[in-house]
């Protein structure tokens, strides 16, 4: 039993007159329900394949299959060298359906045969080569030409507040077509051109509260014979289709995201945060590159203890009757200090002050230098806020106040090292400090390759400090 299709397929006009010639629009949907379609391009490229009925019976569409299409960029539907289907093709691997989104590709001037019965469809078969094979058939009803008659249909179907569809037509028979309710009154326009003679007009529902309304359109003779078609326009609240990072675990505060949305029958958008972020009218089907820990060192610059550290990002969207929204969540992780410590010592003598972080454009710290000690507190994400100490003016937390290598050449490479208020020290990879070289100390290694080393030391009240150095060769 073959597979249904992924997408859903229609044809506009869905319904002709036999004995002419007319376009036919296929409409592709990816459902509203459905995941991102990437199409496949290229010489190998994922195929959709339409067959028209051909022949000359009731339940045949076409005369022939001698006409041409027109598609959008990056697709190409020709007929098949070797049977009677179209095949539709992608150029590239651009070409990308979200959910609710459409192609369309239309058919010109197909010649529509010459039978009919009534309550008899002529059906199109299609198949789809996707990433699975699934197949789908859509029905055109025919309609006699040598009667008072009229056919509609409304591209599209569906609108947001404030939009506009196109409402088609074609006639037989007659010399006049009124087309109803407009505010300002019916719509009157003659008849033009061969049969099945076509118009068109826009219409939409202007109303803040009404979610359909029903066009009739009424095809009239010169001696006031008549018949009509009734077509309904639906408008719609918006809806959120896609709002997704590609990442979902807690990541550092120097990385960034991606978000992908796309959204349905909206007037209006935003994407706002905790972060401190504000983008107004994100377009459908885009990506927006965020940071959050970029943005919410910024946003919260004079009140970093009240950083959130999971952030959120809410995608809004505004339209008829209500704003609908959908939030993105995610967690920072901690910023981690990789060393605190002077640069310079001579003799017992130790200068210049640095600090790094695992984040380096991490800007949520503030460094106090004093005559005698400096003081470097680090905010973290959610309100945690550490303190780290260096210089004699303290005597409680722990510090190790130098750390670094100089080369004995032959690969030999000398570590050396001043703390104060320590009871352990480890020295990683290597071993336990003896408690002698814990104040200071040096030890020797050799390397082949670049290797990096971490002191870690203990305070009395169990406080635990890291210093971390890059010996490069």
């Amino acid at each position: 039993m073959a597979n249904p299709s992924i997408l859903q397929y229609s044809f506009q006009p869905n319904e002709v007159f036999i004995d002419t010639s007319t376009d036919l629009k296929i409409v592709i949907t990816n459902p509203v329900t459905g995941k991102l379609i990437n199409f496949i391009g290229g010489p190998n490229s994922d195929t959709i394949e339409i067959t028209f009925p051909v022949g000359n019976t009731e339940t045949d569409l076409l005369k022939n299959l001698n006409f041409n299409t027109k598609t959008p960029a990056g697709i190409i539907c020709r007929k098949s060298l070797f049977g009677d289907e179209f095949i539709i093709r992608f150029t590239n691997n651009s070409t990308k359906l979200q959910p609710g989104e459409q192609l369309e590709i239309t058919f010109l001037s197909v010649p529509i045969n010459s039978k009919y019965k009534p309550e008899t469809p002529a059906v199109i078969k299609i198949k789809e080569n996707l990433e699975n094979e699934g197949t789908a058939s859509v029905s055109i009803n025919k309609h006699p030409n040598n009667t008072l008659d009229i056919i509609a249909w409304v591209s599209p179907l569906t609108i947001g507040l404030n939009g506009s569809a196109t409402l088609y037509w074609q006639s037989m028979g007659g010399t006049r077509v009124v087309v109803a309710p407009f505010n300002r009154g019916d719509r009157t326009f003659p008849v033009e051109g061969p049969p099945p003679s076509p118009g068109n007009t826009r219409i939409n529902i202007p109303s803040s509260t009404e979610s359909q309304r029903t066009y009739t359109l009424t095809v009239y003779t010169s001696d006031q014979q008549h018949t009509h078609v009734s077509v309904t326009l639906t408008q719609n609240p918006p809806l959120i289709t896609v709002f997704t990072s590609d990442k979902s675990v807690p990541i550092t505060v120097d990385d960034s995201l991606e978000l992908d949305l796309a959204f349905l029958w909206g007037t209006s958008s935003a994407i706002t945060s905790n972060s401190g972020l504000l983008l107004n009218n994100p377009l459908t089907g885009s990506r927006v590159k965020v940071n959050p820990g970029e943005e919410v060192a910024n946003f919260y610059s004079n009140n970093f203890e009240n950083m959130p550290s999971s952030i959120y990002y809410q995608l809004e969207v505004n339209g008829f009757k209500k704003m609908t929204a959908k939030k993105v969540i995610i967690d920072l992780l901690p910023v981690n200090l990789l060393y605190f410590k002077y640069t310079r010592k001579v003799g017992n003598v130790l200068s210049g002050i640095v600090r790094s972080f695992d984040c380096p454009s991490w800007r949520a710290h503030k460094l106090e230098i004093g005559p005698s000690l400096a003081i470097l507190t680090l905010y973290q994400p959610g309100g945690v806020t550490e303190v780290y100490y260096l210089g004699d003016g303290d005597t409680t937390h722990p510090q190790i106040q130098y750390f670094n290598f100089t080369s004995k050449g032959n690969g030999v490479y000398e570590l050396s090292w001043v703390t104060a208020n320590l009871v352990k020290l480890e020295l990683i990879p290597g071993e336990v400090i003896p408690a002698d070289k814990i104040k200071s100390g040096t030890k020797e290694v050799t390397l082949d390759s670049s290797t990096t080393y971490v002191l870690k030391g203990i305070a009395q009240n169990g406080a635990v400090i890291t210093s971390q150095l890059n010996v490069t060769i």
